[in-house]
């Protein structure tokens, strides 16, 4: 007798004209389960599979004439093996690869479970992927360099908004400028110059270019005598000549042609030839002239006079949006509080805290308090919902000073309070509009597309994701990022906090104090952050170049070490001799105040301190190894092993040099190298004594 299974959902039929029905449905059952934004992860699973399928079909002939698709009929057993073949062919990044592969072998678990198909789908070998780009690497120096001069760049255009525009008087009119004359009182009368051209028979161009020589509005239209011809100073350039003739005589300019533009009101530089008349319309002095005489110094007015009148659409204008904009950046001045201005502010933050994008959104206008209620100390107060558990709360704080302490900005606190100040006051302009569930909020700003939909001023905060999106494309066009790193290179505010941490441990910071920073639970979250490649040590070019300057310098410290003992016994303790510095590592350092120049380019090392970076003294051109330091060394070697056979994730960032130095070591350890074979042994038999010894500080285990 035959089974009657009972299905739990019946798939929709496939058609000709709709052959792909039930993949469509089947992934739409998967999707309905989920939300955003994994939801959309599981889209374009489903539109990467269609592909395959209509690429392929799926490796069944007899798709080719039928193309209608049958689950139960064609996801079999090795079903997804089928799919991984076609999906490792693809030109995508492994995680994209293996996020792909795992949506859709989930979908056919589900349709397993849910009783439309029959077979059980087995899983294939995909690895999970590595990270293959740098959305969120840190930024190389260069990169940081350019990132920081480009974030600088729109931080001092808010600052500038904020002081005011100060007219230059450099703008030229793009066709002669019509002068704008004020009543003329003659006789205790009132005329404009056309009345007074008719009321006292002179003609208008004569009383025009009488007033513009200075006359009152009686000596113009001839009531009162004419002043009498004086010779007076004319200043061109800062120069000062006896008169204008002169002036025009020094630069070649007839004295009538000075005196005729003088008269119609032009500049001394316009007068002697310096400076043109009039320039195009196009011209950047006309559209400077336009922005502090027609529109006032006022950039939103001009603006949108400029957008809702078309002329950004005219060519013969020389208004085009971009322009406009980029003429604004370099007077200084910006028509909107959007996110072109707030969210560098926002960037600015982020580099200099090292907070993820989620938490930079959530700061509220109190979130910096310059004094801790129990420390009294700058504190920085933030949400990390991502963190949150019974044990620790949605608020966390950054506690400042040690930002300070890791770093060689020994001002973070004034500049995160600078920040915060010129944030609050630039957005003060635009909160009274901003809803009341982000009203507290301290990063908002105007979407100008919006307010233009809605016909008024419409708030936001920089959560929409699209809108983030937007701003980071149009940045980096904006910026030249494309032509000076390539079209590969991305740049995100996310990429901020990675930087930080990298430049903490460069400047000596051990993992666990960039773990405070970061306010991570586990040390394995902060090994991710920082970059392999930035931390990568610019030391000696090649290892055996470096074991053979190591090997010399500790062969000479060990000839001079008998000389040594017989001065100790010849010179008293008041006597000064070379001291020996014996660091973490067990090799020693003859001056800790001079660390080599390898050293110091590798690190962010302060000339007239002491160099903290112990794990580089191997390479270090001050370093040397003595019989006294051998034990520790050793000791270092075998816990540097045991660190990297079990791939420890507090050295995973900088595996590279504790491999070099591994190999260092081992080849100090070779007899005749610098030490006879007895004296390895002695060290050996005294290392195995110190186990609970402290070396490296990221690979102690202790006792």
């Amino acid at each position: 007798m035959a089974e009657n299974v009972a299905r739990l959902y019946n798939a929709p039929q496939p058609t000709m004209a709709d052959p792909h029905a039930q993949i469509k449905w089947m992934f739409g059952q998967f999707e309905s389960e989920h939300q955003e934004p994994y939801a959309a992860k599981i889209r374009g699973a489903a539109n990467k599979y269609m592909r395959f399928v209509i690429e392929t079909n799926a490796s069944y002939p007899e798709l080719e004439n039928d193309k209608r698709f049958f689950l139960s009929q064609y996801w079999e057993a090795d079903a997804l093996n089928r799919y991984s073949e076609w999906l490792n062919k693809q030109e995508i990044s492994s995680k994209t690869r293996y996020s792909d592969y795992k949506l859709v072998r989930q979908v056919m678990g589900m349709a397993y479970a849910l009783r439309i198909i029959d077979a059980v789908v087995y899983h294939t070998s995909m690895p999970k992927g590595v990270s293959e780009t740098k959305e969120r690497s840190a930024y190389a120096e260069d990169e940081e360099e350019v990132i920081n001069e480009s974030i600088a760049r729109w931080v001092g255009l808010a600052n500038s908004m904020l002081t005011g525009y100060r007219p230059s008087g450099k703008g030229l009119p793009f066709r002669p400028s019509k002068f704008h004359f004020p009543p003329m009182v003659i006789n205790d009368k009132t005329y404009t110059v056309e009345e007074a051209a008719e009321q006292f028979g002179v003609e208008y161009w004569q009383i025009s270019e009488r007033l513009r020589m200075g006359m009152t509005p009686a000596q113009a239209v001839g009531v009162e005598p004419a002043p009498r011809p004086t010779l007076k100073p004319f200043e061109v350039e800062g120069m000062v000549f006896r008169s204008v003739s002169a002036a025009a005589k020094h630069y070649g300019v007839s004295a009538s042609a000075a005196n005729t533009r003088l008269r119609k009101g032009y500049s001394p530089e316009q007068c002697v030839g310096l400076s043109p008349l009039w320039v195009k319309r196009s011209d950047e002095q006309a559209l400077l002239w336009m922005f502090e005489n027609e529109f006032e110094c006022d950039a939103t007015k001009m603006y949108e006079h400029i957008f809702r009148n078309g002329w950004h659409l005219v060519s013969h204008y020389g208004c085009r949006l971009y322009r406009i904009r980029s003429l604004f950046v370099r007077w200084g001045v910006w028509p909107y509080v959007d996110d072109r201005i707030i969210v560098p502010l926002a960037a600015q933050l982020g580099m200099l805290t090292g907070l993820n994008v989620e938490a930079l959104k959530k700061l509220r206008l109190d979130s910096f308090q310059r004094q801790h209620r129990l420390t009294g100390e700058p504190v920085l107060i933030y949400e990390k919902r991502r963190a949150v558990s019974g044990k620790r709360t949605l608020e966390r704080e950054l506690h400042v000073p040690v930002l300070d302490e890791l770093s060689l900005d020994a001002d973070v606190a004034d500049k995160i309070e600078k920040l915060f100040g010129l944030t609050i006051a630039l957005t003060a302009r635009i909160r009274a509009d901003a809803p009341e569930a982000i009203s507290n909020r301290l990063f908002i700003f105007e979407d100008v597309d919006l307010s233009y939909e809605q016909g008024k001023r419409a708030v936001v905060a920089i959560d929409p994701k699209k809108k983030l999106a937007t701003w980071y494309e149009r940045f980096c066009v904006d910026e030249g990022f494309p032509a000076i790193f390539g079209d590969k290179f991305r740049f995100t505010i996310s990429r901020c906090r990675p930087t930080l941490a990298t430049n903490l441990v460069l400047a000596g910071a051990t993992l666990f104090q960039v773990q405070v920073v970061l306010g991570h639970a586990s040390i394995k979250t902060t090994a991710t952050y920082l970059d392999e490649q930035k931390l990568k040590p610019a030391f000696n070019s090649t290892v055996s170049q470096a074991l053979s300057k190591i090997a010399e310098r500790s062969r000479e410290a060990s000839q001079t070490a008998e000389e040594d003992a017989e001065l100790d016994t010849k010179l008293g303790p008041e006597d000064e001799k070379d001291i020996f510095y014996e660091t973490l590592s067990g090799c020693g350092c003859t001056n800790p105040f001079n660390p080599s120049a390898d050293v110091r380019a590798a690190t962010k090392y302060v000339k007239g301190t002491v160099c903290k970076f112990w794990n580089m003294c191997i390479r270090c051109d001050s370093a040397i190894v003595t019989e006294r330091s051998l034990p520790k060394l050793l000791v270092y070697r075998r816990r540097v092993g045991a660190a990297l056979e079990t791939h420890s994730p507090a050295i995973r960032s900088r595996r590279e040099l504790f491999e070099d130095t591994v190999q260092l070591i081992d080849g100090i350890l070779e007899e005749g190298v610098v030490f006879d074979a007895p004296t390895i042994r002695q060290a050996e038999y005294q290392a195995a004594t110190m186990d609970d010894i402290l070396t490296d500080h990221l690979i102690y285990q202790g006792i």
